[in-house]
């Protein structure tokens, strides 16, 4: 085998550090591999955040951003957000932790250890800061004067006191319970029955406006049957979100977490009765994973 002299002369530049590259053989030539931007990726032989994790996991199998977008449904600019630990490119907290959990579980990492790192990571855990208020000690006063009251205030209060004290020295009429000369009629009060109004209203049932299909779990291809089918109940929100999903059935309990996690991303135009948006309860649909 041989080596060219003009890589070899390039090893002996000034300034040129063997730990920086690494050399292997290609075609009777050595070839030069930078190793510092896997150094920095790695952090020094460890990971340095759970997107460098996932980033590396995806480049691992070959896949690019793109592919794995149109794979689970989630949009690049989300991933590559992901990948960045970026929590001011992302959605609402829910929405972005369910993002990490379906990209975990597309690349068959522990989906709940990297949704858990990603939350330390990003600073969802962060204890928001306590404001406090300085204390600002009272002004001292010296030589305060006594609270002397005015004479035409202690004036009227003689006069009020005075007052009762007639009013007390009145002789009172008592009449005796039942003895009054004018008897006490009691009327009858003729009410109206209310008449019941009959309420006819528009109602316009809940309907999907966006449905993102769950992805297979590959860790469950082992135990699956050919179709495994999980039955997810719900509730529509006024604002045509989906709460309160829970698993109704199941063939196969190692599919449920991903039926859940498809259902929390769905969009609906919310249940209305004459025009007003109100909850959908109730709601069900069947998920059916066909092994590939």
């Amino acid at each position: 085998m041989v080596t060219s002299r003009a890589n070899f002369a390039m090893l002996a530049l000034p300034g040129f550090n063997l730990n920086e590259a690494n050399l292997s053989m290609a075609n009777g030539s050595a070839k030069i591999v930078d190793m510092a931007d896997a150094r920095a990726r790695l952090g020094g032989g460890e990971v340095a955040n759970v997107g460098v994790r996932l980033a590396m996991a995806r480049e691992s199998r070959g896949i690019s951003l793109n592919e794995v977008a149109t794979r689970i449904h989630i949009r690049e600019a989300h991933l590559q957000a992901i990948e960045n630990v970026d929590k001011s490119a992302l959605p609402a907290r829910p929405y972005a932790l369910g993002f990490v959990r379906t990209y975990a579980e597309f690349l068959e990492l522990d989906a709940r250890a990297t949704v858990e790192q990603f939350k330390q990571d990003a600073g969802y855990d962060a204890p928001a800061p306590i404001e406090t208020e300085k204390f600002s000690p009272a002004e001292q006063t010296t030589d305060a004067e006594p609270n002397q009251m005015s004479l035409p205030a202690v004036m009227a209060i003689l006069v009020f006191v005075l007052w009762c004290l007639w009013q007390l020295s009145l002789p009172r009429e008592v009449t005796e319970l039942g003895s009054s000369d004018t008897p006490q009629i009691a009327k009858k009060l003729e009410v109206e029955a209310p008449t019941p109004t009959q309420v006819i209203g528009e109602l316009v049932e809940a309907t999907i406006v966006e449905d993102i299909a769950p992805v297979y779990p590959r860790s469950c291809t082992a135990s699956a049957q050919p179709i495994e089918t999980v039955d997810v109940a719900f509730t529509v929100t006024a604002n045509g979100r989906i709460a309160g999903e829970r698993i109704a059935n199941s063939t196969n309990d190692c599919f449920n977490d991903a039926a859940l996690n498809a259902i929390r991303r769905w969009q609906f135009n919310p249940r209305t009765v004459d025009g007003v948006a109100k909850p959908a309860y109730d709601q069900s649909y069947s998920f059916q994973f066909a092994r590939p």
